[in-house]
């Protein structure tokens, strides 16, 4: 920090905020126990159509290596487990024989059979001349080397429509005349898993059905249905996964919650809620088991870190008046002191009925920065002027704010769907290069896999547990020079043009503004802001008629503010949310002014003031329900009523000391406030 050392200042207490941070620092250690982080292992991949790299929409499947289906290059790629490129499936995408037009959601089995979800044209069994064709969404089973093995149906294909359908006139593969009908829903997405036997299991989320085959492609059983009930899933359910028992999961979005049956399509429990707590969901998204039995669930939830300027926390010192008397020379000191000593900005605000007001009026604002942030990126269908626009409320807000991180979660539970723990990564909003990381998938050794949708690279991450990472802090340093010189020529009422005063004047201040926050959890958040002023005024006050009445002023002022703020966000729902503050704040300053004649042969008077300060503010701001919140302040003050307590010694023209005054005040205050909002 920029400092400039004088010898007459008495040490500051800096103990507490160093105390403070230590306690704070162990409650986070305990409140932490049960969330781990990620670490970077690798990247590989990358924007192209060839030979690890790929186009926008993929999937991921894991066997030993890596399967990636393309959807937009109609192809599948085998990688090593360090991303290597090893094989590719067709060999030349482009050629007529490529069976695969819409390849999308994959799974292996243990024989190294590939099975991907797709769209295709399936002749209608026993129509000829012309022939009949008919779109269905299917599952390709390939071999490890890309043969086709067999193509699985889940709608009746073969069957003669009971109805006259509009169909549409083409050319087939052989150059006839054919024609082709496209049912509602042909193209939908379709989901695969295998069991230990090597059983297909195809989760047709839009028509509500699971459905099994045997090894031999022969459908043997179908389950499931519509619905929020038991054994039902939502027409949006996104993800089927298989458990080492045979049993099946499947990420049931649109209700907020995991479905569990038996390996036979029997229902056995459902599990989680709406909501980001423990064991609740934002929609479910993707999901694994994992070798020992217990489920890794990521749901699209996303906590936002927000911080535009300096934290709102605490004003000390409620009323600050000048520390010297005023006086025609002396009125500009005083104002120098009380910017340099008191901003009138950030969290040691001047006057603490403003700061309150300010507090309170941003506070819901802040709360709901989440609807905010959805109006503005969000929202399904965008025009060209809405996205334009977007993308100048995205710049003015990287502009204006200090850090804005995105926390995401992955959590897991056991195989009852009870509670174990949870992953928790955060994304830098400002970084231009990994600003745009998403969850691309995870695979069942428990790697997360996350794809920046810029460039397409593909992350591999691994789970390292808790630990204080410089990765999952941010910080901000500001320093600010301010020196100001004044110099003033004065004639008073007579009739020629002379110098009655002369005073020139110097003003400089440093000062270091440190901020660090850190967010532990999606809802522990520590924050703390460290100021450290100095402030001087040099004045040389000269009255050439009477040299005896001129005077040097020489004022220095240090102090070292400190907040520290811990928040936890009992409830992040933006209409329904709630959180716990606790803050601390501690003002340490001193100021010292000296008045001397300026010609001591004439005149030895002088006065020395020295000054100091200490505060402290111990704050709650508890919502308590959602419409309801309590808040509670303790403030010890020394001083309350000035910026300094001080002692004031008077010396007369000879030098010798004649009067001492002092002022001492001191105030504690207790305040508590209660709001109910109907």
């Amino acid at each position: 920090m920029i400092t400039r050392p004088q010898t007459k200042f008495r040490n500051l207490n800096l103990t507490l905020p160093v105390t403070i941070f230590t306690i704070l620092l162990c409650l986070f250690s305990y409140t932490a126990s049960a969330v781990e982080f990620i670490q970077l292992e690798r990247e590989f991949s990358g924007k192209g159509s060839t030979e690890g790299a790929f186009s926008k929409n993929i999937h991921l499947a894991f066997k030993t290596n890596i399967y990636v289906s393309d959807t937009e290059n109609r192809l599948i790629q085998k990688l090593s487990p360090s991303g290597t490129f090893l094989l590719q499936i067709p060999t030349n995408p482009e050629s007529p024989d490529n069976i695969l037009r819409k390849p999308g959601h994959l799974t292996v089995d243990d024989l190294g059979n590939i099975y991907v979800a797709d769209v295709t044209a399936h002749h209608m069994a026993e129509t000829s001349d012309p022939r009949i064709y008919v779109f269905a969404p299917c599952v390709h089973k390939l071999s490890p080397t890309g043969e086709l093995l067999h193509t699985y149906f889940v709608d009746p294909v073969d069957e003669r429509p009971g109805v006259v359908l509009p169909a549409q006139l083409i050319i087939d593969k052989n150059g006839k005349t054919a024609f082709a009908i496209q049912p509602t829903g042909h193209d939908r997405a379709l989901r695969v898993a295998v069991n230990a036997e090597n059983h297909l299991y195809v989760l047709d989320a839009k028509r509500g059905r699971i459905h099994k085959f045997d090894t031999d492609g022969k459908k043997t059983l179908t389950f499931g249905r519509y619905g929020a009930g038991d054994g039902e899933f939502d027409k949006d359910a996104s993800d089927i996964a298989i458990d080492a028992r045979g049993n099946v999961f499947v990420a049931d979005t649109g209700n907020h919650r995991i479905v569990k049956f038996s390996g036979d399509g029997k229902f056995v429990l459902s599990f989680g809620k709406r909501g980001r707590n423990k064991s609740e969901f934002v929609k479910p998204m993707s999901l694994v088991t994992l070798p020992t039995g217990e489920i890794l669930v990521k749901d699209a939830s996303r906590f936002r870190r927000k911080i535009g300027g300096l934290p709102e926390v605490i004003a000390l010192s409620p009323t600050l008046t000048q520390l010297t008397e005023s006086s025609p020379t002396q009125a500009n000191l005083a104002d120098t002191i009380t910017n340099a000593t008191r901003p009138q900005y950030g969290p040691f605000a001047q006057n603490p009925l403003e700061a309150a007001d300010t507090v309170s009026l941003n506070r819901r604002l802040r709360l709901l920065e989440e609807a905010e942030y959805r109006r503005y990126y969000d929202y399904d269908e965008k025009t060209e002027e809405d996205e334009e626009l977007a993308e100048e409320l995205k710049r003015a807000d990287i502009r204006l704010t200090l850090f804005h991180n995105i926390i995401s979660r992955v959590q897991k539970f056991d195989n009852n769907g009870n509670y174990v723990d949870r992953i928790i990564y955060e994304t830098d909003q400002l970084s231009e290069e990994k600003h745009d990381l998403t969850f691309l998938d995870f695979d069942s050794s428990g790697f997360l896999y996350l794809r920046d949708t810029s460039d397409f690279t593909i992350a591999q991450y691994s789970i390292t547990g808790f630990t204080i990472k410089p990765s999952h802090m941010n910080g901000f340093y500001s320093a600010r020079v301010a020196n100001f010189s004044n110099d003033y020529l004065e004639d008073y009422e007579d009739i020629d043009f002379s110098t009655d005063v002369q005073d020139e004047l110097n003003q400089l201040e440093l000062k270091n503004l440190v901020g660090w926050t850190y967010s532990l959890t999606e809802r522990w958040h520590f924050t703390f802001l460290d100021e450290l002023t100095y402030s001087e005024q040099d004045e040389r006050y000269v009255t050439p008629p009477k040299l005896e009445d001129s005077f040097n002023f020489d004022t220095q002022a240090l102090e070292n503010a400190f907040v520290a703020n811990l928040k936890f966000i009992t409830d992040p729902n933006p209409y329904r949310y709630k959180e716990f503050n606790i803050s601390i704040g501690r003002i340490d300053g001193t100021s010292d002014l000296t008045q001397d004649a300026l010609f001591p042969e004439q005149n030895k008077q002088r006065r020395v003031d020295t000054g100091d300060a200490d505060a402290t503010v111990f704050e709650i701001n508890w919502d308590l329900w959602a419409r309801t919140n309590f808040w509670f302040r303790y403030a010890d003050l020394n001083p309350a009523e000035t910026s300094r307590n001080y002692v004031r010694r008077f010396y007369d023209v000879s030098g010798d000391l004649y009067e001492v005054f002092g002022s001492r005040n001191q105030a504690r205050q207790f305040l508590s406030e209660l709001t109910i909002k109907f």
